[in-house]
């Protein structure tokens, strides 16, 4: 009889463990916004589906993906090296910082059992080194969701006319020290409807010397077409989202653009330079000179 006890006590026991992940929640707060994500992990027959939804990524909407007994066996394996059913319960609350960060997570077994945590600016003891780990495991997922929803935002491209632009030029150390800040958009945008910076020491596309213009200008004296068929010409639409920086930014020019049609909007950024940038950086710079010889001959 003692035997059996001790039996039906461990039996117990080990029913009382969270085992066999099903689904699995967690949020990072940036509390500013910009970097807040959340990823999502339900599991069933052996398939794990990766949810993700990402504000440094807003536009591409939640973003779906899945894997198999691998990443379903590994992410067994990293919340048992964490121990994580010690966060269980925790929800920590730091009331002394003003900004930073925090987390929620929730974890559901097989069994019934649930995890739950939360904090901000309160994190329970490892807890970062699972985040880190969590993190490192979702990245090629992640990479690949990216991507997907990267090619069919280009494939979507952009419609209608543009609106408004924004397009800084940049240059440092052996580049050169020009700079280009531009910002014009269509009536009824913004006013005024141009804002122009330019200081111009290469004397390129103006004399030497520094230039300001502020001013508003009627849509039908503003080349629109002419500049969503630069946008055109040189496929701007295979810039989207790219940042990438150059092996010395230091000694580089630095570039900032933004087109926004009444239909979607190219980004880009960096101070490595995508395919075709010389060349429409030159026809961009040419037809805005233009233009802006016209306004302050007005």
């Amino acid at each position: 009889m003692a035997l059996f006890g001790f039996l039906h006590l461990s039996a117990c026991a080990r029913a009382d463990q969270p085992s066999g992940i099903v689904g699995l929640t967690y949020h990072f707060d940036g509390t500013i916004g910009r970097n807040s994500h959340t990823y999502t992990v339900a599991i069933a027959d052996g398939t794990a589906t990766i949810r993700i939804q990402d504000m440094r990524h807003a536009e591409y909407g939640e973003m779906t993906d899945t894997a198999g007994t691998d990443f379903i066996q590994a992410l067994e394996a990293l919340c048992a090296k964490h121990h994580v059913q010690r966060y269980n319960g925790f929800h920590g609350y730091d009331r002394h910082v003003r900004d930073g960060k925090g987390f929620s997570l929730s974890i559901r077994y097989a069994n019934g059992k649930e995890i739950e945590a939360s904090g901000m600016n309160d994190f329970p003891r490892g807890y970062r080194a699972f985040e880190d780990d969590l993190h490192a495991l979702i990245a090629p997922y992640y990479a690949r969701m990216c991507e997907t929803a990267l090619q069919r935002k280009k494939a979507e491209g952009v419609n209608g006319p543009m609106t408004c632009m924004l397009v800084n030029i940049l240059q440092r150390g052996n580049a050169g020290r020009d700079e280009y800040k531009v910002l014009m958009s269509r009536t009824g945008i913004r006013k005024p409807t141009i804002d122009v910076t330019i200081r111009s020491v290469s004397g390129e596309f103006w004399p030497e010397g520094e230039y300001r213009y502020y001013t508003d200008m009627p849509d039908a004296d503003v080349p629109w077409e002419a500049f969503e068929a630069l946008v055109k010409k040189y496929e701007l639409v295979q810039w989207m989202d790219y940042d990438e920086m150059a092996d010395d930014p230091n000694n580089a020019e630095r570039f900032q653009l933004s087109f926004s049609f009444e239909s979607g909007r190219i980004s880009a950024s960096g101070s490595a330079h995508p395919e075709h940038y010389d060349a429409f950086r030159h026809d961009f710079l040419k037809l805005l000179a233009e233009l802006l010889a016209k306004a302050n001959n007005e």
